[in-house]
């Protein structure tokens, strides 16, 4: 029994350590936003977006300063988990040309562990600026919004089970584009499980099955399997919400760099490519930036 006592307890120190050492990492924090400040520019929808879709740079990159001396630096990228893609030079050119103390990456990540997991492989860009912000000791958090504060927005003009629906296939699609899945079966089973599990949207399906059914009604001429989102949803509801959680997340992004930006710290943030031109002339306005 001491043993086993002594075997536990040594596991326990070996991954605070690790934990310490940053070679095991946990998923970035949220950030709770203190005082929300009210938008005077509207962000540009997805519909309005589609329109410069194909056209704008890529990456989209640009700093805005404030008065006081903060600073935002936003770097709209593809998501990819291709450590040779140029846009990664980039991200750490910035990084270090930028020298922020507040860092801030999409995505819910979850758990790394830096021995036998490479960053940019597992999370992509989010991986990457993870790492570099564990290396030098920046502040680091997810700009998402928890799923409880976004379901509740969302319900606003859409029902639950449709948003049961959203949350199960965004994950699938999203999670899609590093190649398809061998079993898409099981891995909708799996989102559904672990993207519904909240409070309102729980329960409302149980299986793939369910899902199945609710997407060859209502999109009778699409495969989910073999559907790509990469030139946005389908028209409906789905598109509905795509573009509400969208607007949501954006406007979570933006109160986050409002604040940290007023208090005088230097922030990066990492985006898809799509938010920083949508989120470029709000933030801009909102931080009395008048030269657009």
């Amino acid at each position: 029994m001491k043993k086993v006592f002594i075997t536990l307890l040594s596991l326990i120190i070996l991954f605070i350590l690790l934990m310490y050492f940053n070679i095991i990492w946990k998923s970035p924090s949220y950030y709770k936003v203190s005082n929300y400040v009210t938008l005077q520019e509207p962000i540009m929808n997805m519909k309005d977006y589609e329109s410069i879709w194909e056209t704008h740079r890529r990456p989209y990159i640009y700093s805005i300063e404030s008065k006081n001396g903060g600073r935002a630096t936003i770097v709209g990228v593809e998501h990819t988990n291709d450590p040779k893609h140029s846009q990664f030079d980039t991200i750490n050119r910035l990084w270090n040309d930028i020298k922020p103390n507040v860092a801030l990456v999409e995505g819910r990540m979850g758990f790394m562990f830096t021995w036998f997991m490479d960053p940019i492989e597992k999370y992509g860009e989010s991986g990457l600026v993870s790492s570099l912000a564990k290396k030098d000791n920046v502040e680091l958090y997810t700009w998402e919004p928890t799923r409880d504060d976004e379901i509740p927005i969302l319900l606003k003009k859409q029902s639950a089970d449709k948003i049961a629906v959203f949350y199960s296939f965004r994950a699938f699609f999203s999670n899609q584009r590093n190649g398809k899945y061998q079993n898409p079966e099981g891995k909708l089973q799996e989102y559904l499980e672990d993207r519904t599990d909240y409070d309102k949207i729980r329960n409302i399906y149980t299986s793939w099955k369910q899902l199945d059914s609710v997407w060859n009604k209502d999109f009778p001429n699409l495969n989910w399997r073999e559907y790509s989102t990469g030139n946005g949803w389908p028209d409906g509801y789905l598109h509905d919400l795509w573009n509400g959680s969208n607007l949501a997340r954006d406007e979570q992004l933006i109160q986050i760099i409002l604040e940290e930006v007023n208090k005088g710290n230097n922030v990066f943030a990492t985006v898809g490519v799509s938010h920083a031109p949508r989120i470029e002339k709000t933030l801009k306005k909102a931080l009395n930036y008048s030269s657009y």
